[in-house]
């Protein structure tokens, strides 16, 4: 336990993570006008889909089973997930019933907190290196959790569908973003009701390294849509693994909480930078 904090930090730099892989670019014959406008209007057409079967609540709440993996350390906790839409995403990590550590993702900064060490790191998302290189903010890292399509760097995939292009493999199909500067994101989703099922991130370079994904599973009721419960994080081919693990349970849509974390004036506040160089670095 000593070691949360730096587990907390790896998973919030990492889940917008500049470690990408190879891409294999393969060469394609050119098309008609007629027909790349027609793949534009399908494409269009399935990311509105996509969309109309997102969760439609404001607020989310739910008990987790909470695994965090760093650089051969692991963490496996109790929790909490709470979600309120274009505000705030709060996980809230609890052994033997005591708060031990919490990371939130407000549109203004990133916040993670020790409880045990008494130690905390508040950061803008321009401060975390990776996040912006990356171009992801807090409306990106928010549609990870709600399970929705995202463009990074702006609040809405629908007002940008022209963007994604659409394509078939292994009866799934793919959402593809390719036109961000560093990265490619491909989202998998089942054809028969358009869910995500999986996102994968990788570099639009051929020498770069790593993968970053989240998949979904276990989807259930909440409201009149269904969201997953089970969701996986991972970073991989770096060198430097990290993964999260949630397994949701008791989904609602409680309202009844404070959105904000007040942290204790005795907390200490320690930076990113600090926390990874006190432990070895990134």
């Amino acid at each position: 336990m000593k070691k949360i904090l730096y587990l907390l930090c790896c998973v919030a730099v990492v889940t917008g993570c500049r470690s990408t892989s190879n891409i294999e670019k393969s060469s394609t014959a050119a098309v008609s006008a007629t027909a790349a406008s027609t793949s534009a209007a399908a494409a269009k057409a399935y990311v509105q889909k996509a969309a109309s079967v997102q969760a439609n609540k404001q607020f989310l709440t739910a008990s987790a089973k909470v695994g965090i993996t760093g650089l051969g350390k692991e963490l496996t906790v109790n929790g909490s997930l709470k979600m309120k839409r274009d505000d705030v995403v709060r996980l809230s990590l609890r052994f033997l019933g005591v708060e031990v550590g919490l990371l939130e993702f407000t549109p203004q900064d990133v916040l993670v907190v020790d409880r045990i060490n008494k130690q905390y790191v508040r950061a803008a998302y321009s401060e975390v290196s990776f996040l912006k290189q990356a171009g992801l903010d807090f409306y990106s890292l928010q549609s990870l959790f709600w399970n929705e399509l995202f463009v990074p760097g702006s609040r809405s995939a629908l007002q940008n569908a022209d963007r994604f292009k659409l394509s078939e493999e292994n009866g799934q199909s793919i959402l593809s973003l390719t036109d961000t500067p560093a990265l490619a994101y491909y989202f998998y989703t089942l054809p028969s009701d358009a869910t995500v099922r999986q996102l994968v991130v990788k570099g639009s370079k051929a020498t770069d390294k790593g993968t970053f994904s989240w998949t979904y599973d276990n989807f259930t009721t909440f409201g009149a849509r269904s969201f997953p419960s089970s969701m996986k994080m991972s970073v991989t081919g770096t060198g430097k693994d990290v993964g999260l693990d949630l397994s949701l349970s008791s989904i609602g849509s409680d309202d009844d909480w404070n959105t904000r974390t007040t942290v204790s004036a005795k907390y200490k506040r320690r930076t990113v930078a600090e926390v990874f160089k006190s432990l070895g670095g990134l």
